[in-house]
């Protein structure tokens, strides 16, 4: 079973207004498996950046459930890489309330995680 809550309907409809980019499903369903996530900023329509896009490559979650939250961050900044043409940029960003997650086309998993529902990675 896999469980992503919402901090809000506002959010939870954002997430059904738009796709998200195939790499954002399967970092969900990687980070699903190893913490709990909750969803704050999904789509935004209008927005220039990745919660813009369609599909959509942003997603933003709340950070204070986490004991560690940069603990999650250096989880996921060493298992995914945003695109190995810019180093520079991570997939996971610490604001203060929340970890901004984005993709782009040339996201890549280089951790060991095997599971079959990750058929793309």
């Amino acid at each position: 079973m896999i469980t992503l809550k919402f901090k809000d309907r506002e959010v939870f409809n954002e997430l059904l207004s738009a796709p998200y980019h195939f790499k954002m499903v399967e970092l969900l369903i990687w980070l699903e498996e190893r913490y709990e996530i909750v969803a704050t900023s999904g789509y935004r329509r209008g927005d220039t950046g990745v919660h813009g896009t369609v599909p959509v490559r942003g997603l933003d979650i709340r950070s204070r459930i986490y004991s560690n939250p940069k603990e999650a961050l250096d989880d996921i900044n060493t298992n995914w890489i945003y695109d190995a043409e810019r180093p520079n940029l991570q997939v996971a960003l610490y604001h203060l309330n929340h970890i901004h997650l984005q993709v782009h086309p040339n996201t890549v998993y280089v951790g060991d995680y095997k599971n079959e529902s990750i058929s793309r990675i």
